[in-house]
């Protein structure tokens, strides 16, 4: 027997958090200039070498705090995480550290993220531990405990042009 009444139920939910969480994710084209950092929004045009600078703004527009928010920026395809890039949040006086996924953002966890491989050693096939490398990052995320009632916070990370 369907229960149609579930489903709208549940759509409901989601628009209701569509609206109570604002997400504006915009990148920025980072330059020097004189020895100061410049920075272009939303850029039209970008080289192998240059550096973006991906923010995330969330601002929550709810009646009450959000739980377990989690701000995630993916690494596009075109680019590489710059190591180092992306730093923790600090909200009410707690520390969110981000986390990283290479794995298109099934899992995270904090660095040195650990990966299997299957490698041939002395003509037979095993299985090592890999340290993954920071330009292998797919994702960067923050899991945001508690998002107080009309609060907005910022998270960015860099990406290089390959």
């Amino acid at each position: 027997m369907r229960r149609p009444w579930i489903w709208l139920g549940f759509l409901a939910l989601l628009v209701a958090l569509a609206q109570a969480l604002s997400l504006d994710l915009r990148p920025y084209l980072v330059r020097v200039l004189e020895g100061k950092e410049v920075y272009e929004e939303n850029p039209v045009a970008v080289k192998p070498g240059d550096v973006l600078e991906w923010r995330l703004v969330a601002e929550n527009r709810s009646q009450g705090a959000l739980r377990q928010v989690a701000l995630v920026i993916p690494v596009p395809k075109e680019t590489h995480y710059l190591d180092g890039s992306a730093k923790p949040l600090t909200l009410s006086g707690s520390t969110i550290r981000p986390e990283f996924s290479f794995d298109g953002g099934r899992t995270y966890g904090f660095p040195p993220l650990k990966k299997r491989v299957r490698v041939v050693e002395n003509g037979k096939e095993v299985e090592k531990e890999m340290e993954v490398k920071p330009e292998e990052y797919t994702h960067v995320r923050w899991l945001v405990p508690e998002l107080p009632k009309g609060a907005k916070v910022q998270v960015s990370v860099r990406t290089v042009v390959k």
